[in-house]
């Protein structure tokens, strides 16, 4: 059986972050190396498939870490885990060009959890150990050896060409040219003036995506998932999307193990991208004034006017632990009600995509004051 397993949203209340929190643990001696800031590795697992992941642009961190085809019990393989998960982790620290975390997917699973290790080498080249250990199905994939180096032909950057030349507004300044033209009519003609209202609704709304994870809205009408991100097909390593019994995914590379067939306007996708693009879009008819919300974690397309979060989430105060939003730097924001001593600052935008953890037993219903 062939499988694709996230990291599982049933955590509990107020606890999410230090729950959900990778567990950074000591650095261990090791050959004197270092780690090229901003660069993309890329190698393989023994006895797996494919291990990538990014350095961040201060060298500090080990970003977007993928590992695929872990082979973890009998007849069971692991798609692709992601590191960090959602709901967000803590960042993997490097440390004397060292990096090592832990995850437990249950706290009361004991040792041990799943774990990876890595070394960066002094040829450019990086290596460590993979673990992965799941309780649902339950198996355990044992330490696995990776190695991995920066690709010789840097990753893939061929289509800065979706990125929308603006189309040339500056043109409309020649008209002027034309002021000889209105003394010669000098019959009352204000009639004309209202055919501009209609120009607004054609603008589309550009959605401009990273290199990484992005948690995005859909806005156009409801059609095939290809045919939405055809404009971005090309960046596009995974998709997923949050229902109530779990995740839906695609990979455009293995079409066979897809889940997601078709988009509904207004749907949020976490976007897995090769590389940054743009993604304009259209909005499809009016967005919608109420979002219903299950007791757990929720993936919502904000469609409220643009707030600060506590003014907009105001109408389910006391119905919802937290609140998270995955900034463009690949960090996750987190808001707590009542709780400014762990809360950043986060303003939502209209079309902002949010992670919401709703306690309201029965669930509740978001209404988007305007």
């Amino acid at each position: 059986m062939r499988a694709q397993h996230w990291v599982s949203f049933a955590l509990a209340g107020m606890a999410v972050a230090a729950v959900a929190g990778l567990i950074p643990l000591l650095p261990k001696p090791h050959a004197s190396a270092q780690p090229i800031a901003g660069a993309h590795y890329s190698g393989s697992v023994t006895g797996a498939g494919s291990i990538d992941f990014d350095v961040s642009a201060a060298g500090n961190r080990v970003l977007n870490l993928v590992v695929t085809q872990v082979r973890c019990g009998p007849g069971y393989t692991q798609d692709a885990f992601s590191w960090p998960p959602s709901p967000p982790a803590d960042p993997i620290m490097i440390v004397d060009d060292h990096f090592e975390g832990a995850l437990p997917f249950d706290l009361e699973l004991p040792p041990p959890p799943t774990r990876v290790t890595g070394d960066f080498l002094p040829d450019g080249s990086a290596q460590g150990t993979f673990r992965l250990v799941m309780t649902d199905p339950a198996c355990d994939s044992g330490t696995l050896d990776w190695t991995a180096a920066i690709p010789a032909t840097p990753t893939p950057t061929p289509t800065p060409t979706p990125t929308p030349t603006p189309t040339p507004t500056p043109t409309v300044m020649p008209s002027p040219t034309d002021k000889a033209t209105p003394i010669a009519t000098p019959k009352p003609t204000p009639t004309a003036t209202p055919t501009a209202k209609p120009t607004p609704t054609a603008t589309p709304t550009p959605a401009n995506l990273v290199s990484g994870w992005n948690h995005v809205c859909y806005l156009g009408p409801s059609q095939n998932i290809q045919c939405a991100l055809a404009n971005i097909s090309q960046d596009v390593l995974a998709a997923y999307r949050l229902e109530a019994t779990g995740f839906d995914k695609l990979f455009p590379a293995k079409s066979d193990v897809g889940t997601i067939a078709t988009l509904s306007p207004y749907e949020p996708l976490f976007l897995l991208l090769a590389s940054g693009a743009a993604w304009p879009q259209q909005p499809s008819g009016s967005p919608p004034a109420v979002m219903p919300l299950v007791q757990g974690w929720n993936s919502v397309c904000y469609a409220g006017e643009p707030k600060d979060v506590e003014s907009a989430t105001q109408g389910i105060s006391g119905r919802f632990a937290a609140l998270y939003v995955l900034a463009p730097n690949g960090e996750w924001q987190i808001f707590v009600p009542g709780r400014p001593e762990v809360s950043d600052p986060i303003q939502l935008g209209r079309f902002t995509s949010v992670l919401i953890l709703v306690t309201e037993a029965g669930g509740t219903q978001w209404v988007f004051d305007p």
